[in-house]
């Protein structure tokens, strides 16, 4: 039983670290933001494992958003 009160107070201490430490990013842009989410973790992981190519795909795909708004502001 006191495992279960461990697991949970570790998850709720990280659920409030994301809300207080990124909620005011996600109001900025959630489509962004929930790319630098997902893309940053397996990123990591894949340059660690020595996949360089995926990590390159998910870097291009967590910064498109920038690139178009880079291409559009050179027009």
């Amino acid at each position: 039983m006191t495992e279960f009160f461990i697991i949970a107070f570790f998850i709720v201490l990280l659920v409030v670290y994301l809300y207080f430490g990124y909620y005011q990013d996600y109001k900025r842009n959630p489509k962004e933001f929930t790319k630098n989410i997902i893309g940053m973790p397996l990123g990591m992981l894949a340059g660690f494992f020595g996949l360089n190519s995926i990590d390159e795909k998910l870097k291009k795909w967590a910064n498109s958003s920038d690139l178009k708004k880079k291409k559009e502001s050179e027009k």
